[in-house]
């Protein structure tokens, strides 16, 4: 592809970004102390937090779906310490704090002849001699690092590389044609090539796999590449005051054909190993206390059913003090029965106690389904449906992809609210919706 994109630009000229000013130096110190074994990120504020960073561990991880034509889900329960002073509630996320992988870190060290130097110490300041203004090292980098630590647990390796980045490398690539390959990558004139080339990669290490003689230095790394940010999971169990220990648990997938860094780490675990986490905000989607007596419509496909979980665990343990409950009932969609049916057994057990009112499920991929998808389950239903919008004491709850699913449910949802008895118009509907969803009665878990 470098040679293609390199003919067609055969002496053309480029109009070139300004080189950016450095500011970053790394003094290295072998006889600092050891750095603390906690993530490096674990001091730093994270976003959407709701607590501080927690260490905890492993108590539970079991592969729940695995087989032909599914994705393999692992069900994953932390044990953390019991005075953390909060509390969450069933609709709640935690962050996981992420680490890139070995093979990504050792191939970074390798291109910048540190693999000798991985583990030395180095302290991060700003160069007193710089030009650029209001210099300051980015809040996600520590004072003080190891080379190997500090790609491993802060630099975000995937994100697409930004044309000042790729200008900036320039300098540091020896062979013509490689520099002239960055040249244009990052020029007014290459845009398409910078389209075709550097945003379908996958961030630096496709980058630098195409320029063989460019060896940047960690500290321009620390310059222009942005934050390893944590990854974010629906909480799949209740709290439960006193319990110990205090737990909290979530369902993940895994797509062996593009693998996230995070999740391929966490499933790669072992009961006892160290998760460091934290507890993120209250958003809209969440089901407390208060909300037990509402009537609840909860819809979800694959592991967007997870958080319900926690939602009839809550409901259990109510119904077991006496305490009255609404109605609740769950709309789910997965790809087969036999092999993609996510906590089968759990809601089953659900329906049996009575925390679980109703249970429609769709198939999208068994040959003799009924319903392939949850619209199909949701307009056979839709009497219920439209009972659950107008009822001032019932909620909507739905979880899924906001780029496909949620749209989907939506457009469903004022297709029933149309078709019922004296319905009006669809713009009328569509602005009614509009203000459930500000208004917390209809509520959406958005998960990019």
């Amino acid at each position: 592809m470098s040679t293609e994109i390199l003919l067609e630009f055969e002496g053309k000229k480029l109009t070139l970004p300004a080189l950016p000013s450095t500011y970053i130096v790394l003094e290295e110190n072998t006889d600092h102390a050891p750095l603390p074994v906690a993530h490096l990120q674990a001091n730093v504020t994270q976003p959407f937090g709701a607590s501080n960073v927690l260490e905890a561990c492993v108590s539970n991880l079991t592969t729940i779906v695995e087989g032909e034509d599914v994705k393999t889900v692992h069900d994953l329960t932390l044990s953390y310490p019991p005075d953390t002073a909060h509390r969450h509630w069933p609709g709640d996320t935690i962050g996981i704090l992420s680490y890139n992988t070995d093979a990504d870190v050792e191939f970074l060290l390798a291109r910048l002849n540190l693999l000798s130097k991985g583990d030395v110490v180095c302290k991060v300041g700003i160069d007193q001699n710089t030009t650029k203004k209001a210099a300051k090292v980015p809040a996600f980098v520590p004072a003080v690092i190891s080379y190997r630590r500090l790609i491993k647990e802060c630099l975000d390796l995937h994100a697409v590389p930004k044309k000042l980045l790729i200008r900036s490398l320039t300098p540091f690539t020896t062979n013509d044609d490689d520099r002239r390959f960055l040249e244009i990558l990052c020029s007014k004139e290459g845009n398409a090539a910078y389209e075709q080339t550097v945003q379908k990669g996958k961030g630096i290490i496709s980058l630098l796999q195409l320029v063989p003689s460019c060896r940047p230095t960690v500290a321009l790394l620390i310059e222009h590449l942005p934050r390893l940010m944590p990854r974010p999971y629906s909480i799949a169990n209740a709290y439960r005051e006193g319990a110990s220990p205090t737990t909290v648990r979530f369902i993940f997938s895994h797509n062996a054909e593009n693998p996230g860094i995070t999740t391929s780490h966490l499933r790669a675990l072992s009961k006892g190993a160290t998760v460091y986490f934290y507890f993120r905000q209250s958003s809209a989607f969440v089901y407390e206390q208060r909300d037990l007596r509402r009537n609840i419509i909860m819809i979800g496909t694959g592991t967007g059913m997870s958080p319900y979980l926690s939602f009839l665990q809550l409901r259990a343990d109510a119904r077991a003090r006496g305490e009255a409950l609404g109605r609740a009932e769950l709309i789910v969609g997965f790809r087969y029965r036999d092999r993609g049916y996510l906590c089968k057994a759990e809601v089953e057990e659900y329906l049996e106690t009575g925390a679980l009112d109703a249970c429609y499920e769709a198939f999208s991929r068994d040959p003799n389904a009924r319903h392939k998808y949850v619209q199909s389950q949701m307009k056979e239903n839709g009497t219920k449906i439209v009972e659950n919008i107008h009822n001032p004491h019932a909620t909507l709850y739905v979880c899924g992809d906001s780029k496909v699913l949620l749209p989907q449910i939506t457009e469903t949802v004022i297709d029933i609210l149309a078709e019922a008895p004296g319905a009006e118009d669809r713009d009328a509907i569509k602005t009614l919706i509009g203000r459930l969803k500000k208004e917390g009665k209809y509520r959406e878990d958005v998960w990019l």
